[in-house]
């Protein structure tokens, strides 16, 4: 019976040692949360898909194809817009990507003219903020 009680006794001793090294304060977070309805990271249109924009497609729009992806107009003239060259397709479908024209054309799927950029594949990491932004519902945010 003696030796039970310093075993008994260390358990305790132990016990209260680690409830004292617990933390209770709140969660911290190193990158921002995860969307909570799709599972990706938030995409910014102003600051992750128009400097995208800027630097891939803006030398030919404008003026080429009535399309202008310049900051000030790409928004209103990508997303809910027929395309001009082909009049059944819409350009960008909000949470739709397969069914945006825009994302036909940057990935080279070859159904429609050019695929664009021409003769460039943009690089993965953009083609997954141009997905990720459409699938997202295409927020002019």
């Amino acid at each position: 019976m003696r030796a039970l009680l310093p075993i008994g006794a260390l358990f305790i001793v132990i016990m209260m040692l680690a409830q004292g090294c617990t933390k209770d304060s709140g969660p911290y977070y190193v990158t921002p949360p995860l969307d909570t309805i799709n599972g990706y990271d938030t995409v910014y249109f102003a600051l992750d898909v128009v400097p995208i924009f800027v630097d891939q497609c803006w030398v030919c729009h404008p003026p080429n194809g009535g399309l202008d992806l310049g900051a000030t107009n790409a928004y209103s003239e990508l997303v809910n817009v027929q395309s001009i060259g082909f009049p059944s397709e819409t350009r960008v479908v909000p949470f739709e990507p397969l069914q945006s024209l825009l994302w036909k054309k940057v990935v080279h799927s070859g159904e429609f003219g050019l695929n664009m950029p021409p003769n460039v594949i943009l690089p993965n990491e953009d083609l997954e903020i141009i997905r990720n932004w459409i699938e997202q519902g295409a927020q002019n945010n």
